[in-house]
């Protein structure tokens, strides 16, 4: 038991540092404080329009490159780039708004004709859509919107929804009724709107069981601290020795695998069954534990297909360059990913 939860964490916590290389589209940007590394007089020079160049050319800033989902996001921007024959300035925004602004700056001088930008810190956005406009540059916003952008990525209501009904699924197959609590292990800093992922898992589960009670919801509000959620969950675990059928949802990886940690510390697989928002921890779980037991706590991931947000941004911000209308907001699919479909629609993931 505890190797499973030493390798189940050190799975979930390790930083993926995994390169990609984008065969001839690929570009990575240079230093905000460096023009370009092809010379300032270059760099300097009036951008050409559109028309004017051999290649369209498209800059994205990451949100940073530190999990396996951010990783996902970025190949999957050079796999778009390269069917759609277009050239791909890429960026690291580290997690940090002064960055992006230097970032934008950059791309800006390097002329890009669209920009697709994936940045954390949403105080930062009017700066950024501001130099955006004055050059004429539409751009598309990822998961944290910017005014004026139009806005691509999750639905956190329908995220929220599908993994509630994954819970009571498990829950009517498992226990033959409802749970006796819903506990959400949340990340308040994450904002309203990302919270929604969670808080929604409640009318999912409803939609099994009906007369389920809001009183019976439990929250705890651990930020993505792994530490400090397994202590937290523990907690609650310890506070409440009555419960054996115990639903949670936790609104990602690392609070996920935390969570799972507390429980099987604490013996208590039998009592739980958990579903996570964001697939890579819970395909990463499958991978260390090919094998089902008869009280597995893991029952799902809910997937926002980050392997595909290049195949929904890049055709949508070439129209938006050629002056094509498109939605104002475009979001992804989501499903919930269980052992029984894991390997439809992750098979290279599980093979690796």
């Amino acid at each position: 038991m505890k190797k499973r939860i030493a390798l189940t964490l050190a799975l979930a916590l390790t930083l993926s540092l995994t390169a990609c290389s984008g065969g001839g589209t690929q570009n990575e940007q240079a230093p905000a404080e460096t023009p370009a590394e092809s010379g300032s007089e270059e760099a300097e020079a009036p951008a050409e329009t559109p028309a004017e160049k051999e290649k369209l050319v498209i800059g994205f800033a990451n949100i940073a490159e530190e999990v396996e989902l951010q990783i996902q996001v970025r190949e999957s921007m050079v796999k778009a780039a390269e069917e759609a024959g277009v050239e791909l300035i890429l960026a690291n925004n580290e997690y940090d708004g002064a960055k992006a602004v230097e970032i934008a700056d950059n791309m800006v001088s390097q002329g890009i004709d669209g920009f697709i930008e994936f940045n954390i810190d949403e105080s930062v956005g009017p700066v950024i859509m501001e130099k955006m406009e004055a050059a004429g540059i539409p751009v598309i916003a990822v998961d944290i919107p910017i005014e004026g952008a139009v806005f691509f990525g999750a639905n956190n209501e329908t995220a929220g929804m599908v993994g509630g009904q994954r819970l009571g699924e498990v829950a009517k197959e498992r226990w033959g009724e409802a749970p006796d609590c819903l506990l959400l292990v949340e990340d308040s800093t994450s904002g309203e709107a990302v919270l929604a992922r969670t808080e929604k898992m409640y009318d999912g589960l409803k939609e099994t069981f009906p007369d389920f009670s809001e009183d019976q919801i439990f929250r705890v509000d651990p930020t993505t601290d792994a530490a400090k959620t397994q202590s937290m969950v523990s907690d609650f675990l310890s506070a409440h020795p009555d419960y054996h059928k115990i639903a949670i949802g936790t609104l990602n990886d690392v609070i996920a695998t935390a969570t799972l940690a507390a429980i099987e510390t604490a013996g208590r697989e039998a009592d739980c069954i958990m579903v996570a928002e964001n697939e890579y921890g819970y395909l990463d779980y499958l991978k260390a534990n090919p094998d089902v037991t008869g009280d597995e706590v893991w029952v799902g991931g809910v997937a926002f297909f980050f392997n595909r947000y290049g195949e929904y941004t890049v055709p949508a911000v070439i129209k938006m360059i050629n002056g094509e209308e498109v939605d104002e907001k475009i979001y992804v699919d989501h499903l919930t990913i269980t052992r029984d479909n894991a390997e439809e629609w992750f098979t290279d993931y599980l093979a690796s």
